[in-house]
């Protein structure tokens, strides 16, 4: 199973599913299981770099960003 986590924003629920490409991952917001928009990319030759050096996981950290992105009104839903 992809990795995933789960967002509220103004009442609904949101997963941010984590589908892999060529060299990167693709963090989708989806409702329902119905994606409704690609909100960020990930390398994989960096994330892998950032966890062999210790440092904080990038995916729970972008997945962070697109939650203020939500927050502030940047990422518009319908």
């Amino acid at each position: 199973m992809a990795r995933q986590f789960e967002l509220t924003h103004c009442g609904r629920r949101f997963v941010v599913q984590v589908r892999p490409i060529d060299d990167a991952w693709e963090l989708w917001l989806c409702e329902f299981g119905r994606p409704l928009l690609m909100a960020a990319v990930v390398s994989i030759d960096d994330a892998t770099l950032a966890r062999r050096n210790g440092e904080p996981d990038p995916v729970v950290e972008v997945v962070g960003a697109i939650r203020q992105r939500l927050e502030s009104g940047e990422l518009q839903l319908a």
